[in-house]
This record gives structure tokens, C-alpha cells and sequence, in this order.
């Protein structure tokens, strides 16, 4: 009953969602030897961003633009839930599914089937972040709170998440566990007109001290709750503080476009645009001078990942001609000489 209610609720408006622990989601983030993460390109940061918060509208196909049969994110993520729905999920499902039903901003479906599992013996670190999480979406602050208490005191945190390497999960995990809980409390703190202050600054994650990976922090806490509109103010701060004029506007640009108005975001977005109006402009006269990093397409596995479907067809069919016409012309040679008087 519980897999065909989830799949009936498919049809509902999108919410926002966050924190993501799943083997469906690899961490894109590489890693320091020392342990700490470098910050994702821009262009790519912006990419995997716009697919996240394009799959919790309920206006965005489920198609790539120009096709009918290419699934984008959003498609994707349906397409698999339903295919993962069929039978009984294991607890590895049981993970992968309630990230993805917060990506497709489900927090209610991602409540509900996740209920019976606070029965366990033993509490799993990974569905008990996406309950927290689930409980944030809607508001309720005090049960999301609650749950990242039972995640991070008696949840079992995973030692290992399929497609995800050992020391990229250990900073997930690092993360979740350091920087969550002071999300949460901001968040609950800012929602209340009565303990809103009067002019609110960036989120307070790195109050104690600032991390030496700070942005690629602040990077992946947006990806985890790409609605929140105080997280992508703060990477720009990070972005500003770091000198990165370019990156810096951008992102404030995006919090202007999400109607942050407050009086110390106002002069961050301007002291931003003031040294980037200043920059040198890239050759081609875009905007931005910003170095592009080829981006990985979430929505392909294997072959197809790095190879366009149409340009290896192109490919295939002219080896096949080639092999073709070399096989004729052995034919014709092996025709000829057998036609040819044999020396006695």
C-alpha cells in the first residue's frame, strides 16, 4: 500500500529538499590529500544547481530541450524512482529512493515511507538525515532538529556509499555533522518574524572558524538545499572574501534574483559588481571570464556518458562501410588469382 501511494503522489507539486546521503547521487567533489575538498568549477557548481532546483518545479519537462526521448534530471529521477519502487526495496533502495523523492521535493511521501524504519534495532545515519531534512522542507524545524540529533548520537553512520569514494564520504559525513545543525537552528531562528533579527547576515556555519575548504563547503550544503536562498548568499560572501570577483557577482546575482534584499547583501552585491565591472573582459566578450570545465551528465551511464548516441552511430556505420569494402576487395583479389595460369 505504501509503494502505491508513493507512486500516486508523483503527481503532486514540488517542495524544497536538502542533505543528500545516496549511491544514486555520487559525491562530485574532489578530494585534498589532506583531506579537505577543492570547490567545483563554476560553470559545473551552476550545472549540477540548475538541474536541482529545475526537478522540485512542477513546470520543468522531464525532457532535454529539442527532445521527446532524452530524459533530463527531473525525468531521470521519476523514471528511476518508479523502477525502484517495483517489489520490496531493500535498505540500499530504501536510501537511494528517499533521495530522490527529496530531490523531486516529496518531503511527505519521503516522511512516510521512512516512518517504520525509526523502529529498527539499529538507526541508519542516512535515512535518518533525509527524515531531518524531510521535516526542514515543511517548516518543521523542531523534528528536523530531532532527527539530526538521533543521525548524528544513534545513527549508524554508512563506511562505505556506492560510487562515492571512502574519503569523500568521511567529508560528507564531516560536514553533515559539524555544519547541519547550525544550518537548522538559522533556519528556524530566521522563519520566526520574532526571533528573525532585524537585518540577517549570511548563515553562521563557519562562526567558530573557517574551514581551509570552505567554499566547496558552502558549495555542497546549496546542493543539498538548492532553494535556500541564505546558503547561495553565503558561498558569494565566501567568494567575495576569496577576491573572486567574477564568481562572487554571479552568485549574488542569483541571490537578487531570488529577492534577498537585505542592507549587508546590498552592499556585498555591489561592492562584487563594482570589481568585476572593473575586471578585463575574456576574448570572446562574454561576461564572465571564467574557466569552463567539461560538466558530466547525470542522467547517462556507461558508454553514452562521454559519447554523443548519434556521433557513435555516425561512427559505427562508417567502420562498418570500411570493413565492408576492405572484405570486397579481398574477394576480388583471391577471384583473380585463382583465375590466373598456375606456374609448373
Amino acid at each position: 500500500m505504501r509503494i502505491l501511494t508513493l507512486v500516486a503522489m508523483l503527481a503532486i507539486s514540488p517542495m524544497a529538499s536538502a542533505g543528500i546521503f545516496s549511491q544514486n547521487e555520487p559525491c562530485p567533489f574532489e578530494m585534498n590529500p589532506d583531506g579537505t575538498a577543492k570547490p567545483l568549477p563554476l560553470n559545473v557548481f551552476k550545472l549540477f544547481l540548475n538541474d536541482r532546483v529545475e526537478a522540485l518545479q512542477a513546470t520543468t519537462p522531464e525532457f532535454q530541450p529539442g527532445s521527446t526521448t532524452r530524459l533530463n534530471f527531473k525525468g531521470f529521477l521519476r523514471q528511476r524512482i518508479l523502477t525502484d519502487l517495483k517489489g520490496t526495496p531493500s535498505r540500499a533502495a530504501m536510501v537511494g529512493l528517499s533521495a530522490d523523492l527529496l530531490r523531486l521535493g516529496r518531503p511527505h511521501d519521503v516522511i512516510e515511507f521512512l516512518k517504520p524504519t525509526l523502529q529498527d534495532r539499529t538507526l541508519d545515519y542516512r535515512l535518518l538525515a533525509h527524515l531531518s531534512m524531510a521535516h526542514a522542507a515543511l517548516g518543521d524545524w523542531d523534528l528536523a532538529l530531532k532527527r539530526n540529533a538521533d543521525a548524528v548520537l544513534d545513527g549508524e553512520p554508512p563506511t562505505e556509499l556506492a560510487g562515492t569514494k571512502p574519503e569523500q564520504l568521511k567529508w560528507m559525513l564531516k560536514i553533515d555533522k559539524t555544519y547541519t545543525r547550525a544550518w537548522l537552528l538559522s533556519a528556524q531562528r530566521d522563519a520566526n518574524p520574532a526571533t528573525r533579527p532585524a537585518e540577517p547576515d549570511v548563515p553562521p556555519l563557519f562562526a567558530k572558524a573557517r574551514p581551509a575548504d570552505a567554499v566547496a563547503v558552502a558549495q555542497q550544503m546549496v546542493l543539498w538545499s538548492p532553494l535556500d536562498a541564505n546558503l547561495l548568499w553565503l558561498l558569494g560572501a565566501l567568494y567575495l572574501e576569496n577576491g573572486q570577483a567574477a564568481e562572487a557577482f554571479d552568485i549574488l546575482e542569483q541571490c537578487r534574483d531570488r529577492k534577498l534584499t537585505w542592507s549587508k547583501f546590498r552592499d556585498q552585491h555591489k561592492r562584487a559588481e563594482a570589481l568585476f565591472r572593473a575586471m578585463p573582459k575574456s576574448p570572446s566578450n562574454d561576461d564572465f571570464a571564467i574557466p569552463t570545465t567539461p560538466v558530466p551528465d547525470e542522467t547517462q551511464k556507461g558508454l553514452f556518458a562521454i559519447v554523443d548516441p548519434l556521433q557513435f552511430a555516425i561512427a559505427v556505420g562508417a567502420f562498418g562501410l570500411l570493413t565492408l569494402g576492405l572484405f570486397g576487395l579481398q574477394v576480388r583479389r583471391w577471384r583473380r588469382s585463382r583465375r590466373s595460369p598456375t606456374a609448373h
